[in-house]
C-alpha cells in the first residue's frame, strides 16, 4: 500500500514538472545528475546487503561499517563540490555548477541514514520503511513543486531531493534508534571490503557505465535528446521501481534467511518468477503498445518523441524480468565474484552499444538496451539455474504461462493502435476502453489457468480485510 502511495505521488509529480520544465532543462539536470551517479559509484559497496546477509551482527561490525561508509560520503561529497567548480564548462552548461554544488551534500546527510536504515531492513520490519519513504517522497515532492511554479527551473529537482535526504536521515532514526550508532571502528574490515570491492565491480561499474551513455547521448545527441530519453526511462522506472524492486527487496530478506539456515531456493525463486513474470510482462507489453497517446496525454506534445524510445525500454524490461533477482541470489549465495566479473563485461557491451546506437538516433539508444539485456540473459542464466537448484524445464511452463497472459491482455490495445496506424494521438476513450478490456482478458487468463498470483492475491486482501 505504501508503494501504490508512492507511486501515484511520483506519478502525478512527474506529470506536472513535464508541463513546468522544458526537454533542455530536464536534460541539464540529467547531466548534473549523471555525473553525481558516476561519483556515487564509489559509495557502491552494498554495505547495506552486507547487513542483512550477515550471519551476526555486532557492535563492532557495526562500527567498521559506519567508518568506511562515512569516509566515503566525505570522499564523494569533496569531489563533487570541486567539480561543480567546473560545471560552467561543462557542455558550455552554467547551470550544472549550481546543480552539483547543492547535490554534494546529499552524500553527508546519508551517513546517519545508513545503518538505522539497513538493520530495519535486516529484521523485515517494512512498515516503518514504508512510513518513511512515504514521507519523504511526500516531502521532496512538495518542495520540488514548490521551487518549479516559483520559476527555479532545473534546480527545483536538486531542493526537492536535498529535502527528501534530510526528512528520510531523520525519519529512520527515530523509528530505527535501536540500530543507530556514530562508533569508529576497523574490525573486520578486511572482509567488508572484500565483500564491497565485489559489489563496487557489480553495481559500481554497471552505474558508470550507465552514466557514461547518459554523458555520451548528451555530447553527441543534444541536451533536448537527453531531456527526452530521461523522460521516457524515467516513466519505464515507474513501474521497475515501484512493482520490481519492492517485491525483490522483500524476498532478498527471505533469500538470505533462507541461506543462513541451509535451504534451497527452488521453490521460492519458481514462485517469485511465476508472479513477476504474470504480472509485469503484460504491464511492459501494454505500456510499450499504447506508448504514444500514453507520453502525449500525460506530459504534452512537446514530448511525444519520447514515445518509441520508452516503447523499446519497455522491451528490455519485459526481458530483465526473465531472469529476475539475479542481483540478490548471487548476493545470497554469496558468489559476489563472480558476478563482478559478469557485469564488468556486461557494462562494456553495454556501453559500446549504447555508443553504436547514439550514432543512429535517439531510438537507436534505446533498441541498444535490449540487445544488452539480451545478452545479460545469455551470460547469467546457467548459473542462475545452478544456484536456484532449477532447470529450463521448470520455467519453460513459467514463460509459456506469463506468454499467454501477456498476449490476452495487450490484443485489444494492439487492435486499437493498429485501426488508428499507431499514432500518439489516437482516442484516448477508445485506448482507455481497450486496456480495459485487456485488463479483464488478463484477470480471466489467471482464474483460468489457476495461477499463483490469484492466491497472492487472496492473501493479500485477506490480511488488509483483518488488518
Amino acid at each position: 500500500m505504501s508503494q501504490v502511495g508512492l507511486f501515484i505521488m511520483q506519478f502525478a509529480t512527474s506529470l506536472v514538472i513535464a508541463r513546468l520544465l522544458t526537454p533542455y532543462e530536464m536534460g541539464v539536470f540529467a547531466i548534473a545528475f549523471a555525473i553525481v551517479g558516476l561519483l556515487a559509484t564509489l559509495r557502491g559497496l552494498g554495505l547495506s546487503g552486507y547487513v542483512v546477509r550477515a550471519t551476526e551482527v555486532n557492535p563492532g561490525l557495526l562500527a567498521t561499517l559506519f567508518t568506511i561508509n562515512a569516509a566515503l560520503a566525505l570522499i564523494v561529497s569533496v569531489i563533487i563540490a570541486g567539480l561543480s567548480l567546473l560545471g560552467g564548462a561543462l557542455l558550455g552548461e552554467p547551470g550544472v555548477r549550481s546543480l552539483l554544488l547543492v547535490m554534494s551534500v546529499l552524500p553527508l546527510i546519508s551517513i546517519f541514514e545508513f545503518l538505522p536504515a539497513a538493520g530495519i531492513e535486516r529484521r523485515g520490519e517494512f512498515g516503518p520503511i514504508a512510513l518513511v519513504n512515504l514521507t519523504r517522497t511526500l516531502i521532496s515532492n512538495a518542495v520540488m513543486l514548490g521551487f518549479a511554479f516559483k520559476g527555479f527551473s532545473y534546480m527545483s529537482l536538486a531542493y526537492g531531493q536535498l529535502a527528501g535526504a534530510c526528512v528520510a536521515v531523520a525519519g529512520v532514526n527515530v523509528v530505527g534508534w535501536r540500530h543507530a550508532s556514530v562508533h569508529l571502528g576497523i574490525a573486520g574490515w578486511r572482509d567488508i571490503m572484500r565483500y564491497g570491492l565485489h559489489m563496487l565491480a557489480i553495481s559500481g561499474v554497471n552505474m558508470v557505465a550507465y552514466r557514461m551513455a547518459e554523458l555520451v547521448m548528451g555530447r553527441m545527441l543534444g541536451l533536448s535528446a537527453l531531456g527526452l530519453y530521461s523522460r521516457a526511462s524515467g516513466l519505464n522506472s515507474l513501474l521497475w521501481d515501484n512493482i520490481y524492486f519492492l517485491i525483490v527487496r522483500v524476498v532478498f530478506v527471505d533469500f538470505a534467511e533462507q541461506r543462513r539456515r541451509g535451504g534451497s531456493l527452488r521453490y521460492s525463486y519458481l514462485r517469485i518468477l511465476q508472479m513477476m513474470t504474470a504480472l509485469l510482462w503484460p504491464a511492459f507489453a501494454g505500456l510499450a503498445v499504447i506508448s504514444g497517446p500514453l507520453v502525449v496525454t500525460l506530459y504534452g506534445e512537446q514530448w511525444v518523441a519520447a514515445a518509441v524510445p520508452f516503447s523499446l525500454l519497455c522491451l528490455s524490461s519485459i526481458v530483465a524480468v526473465s531472469i529476475a533477482m539475479i542481483w540478490e541470489v548471487f548476493v545470497v549465495c554469496q558468489e559476489t565474484g563472480r558476478q563482478a566479473r559478469f557485469e564488468f563485461v556486461r557494462a562494456i557491451v553495454g556501453l559500446v552499444l549504447f555508443t553504436a546506437g547514439c550514432f543512429i538516433s535517439l531510438s537507436g539508444a534505446a533498441a541498444a538496451r535490449i540487445w544488452e539485456v539480451l545478452f545479460a540473459v545469455a551470460l547469467n542464466r546457467p548459473h542462475l539455474k545452478r544456484m536456484t537448484d532449477t532447470r529450463t524445464r521448470d520455467s519453460a511452463p513459467i514463460y509459456l504461462r506469463s506468454g499467454i497472459l501477456t498476449v490476452v491482455a495487450v490484443t485489444p490495445a494492439s487492435v486499437v493502435m493498429t485501426i488508428y496506424d499507431w499514432s500518439p494521438h489516437a482516442p484516448v476513450p477508445a485506448v482507455l476502453a481497450a486496456v480495459s478490456i485487456g485488463v479483464a482478458a488478463w484477470a480471466a487468463g489467471l482464474w483460468a489457468l489457476r495461477h499463483p498470483l490469484l492466491d497472492e492475491g487472496r492473501l493479500v486482501l485477506a490480511r488488509l480485510l483483518t488488518g
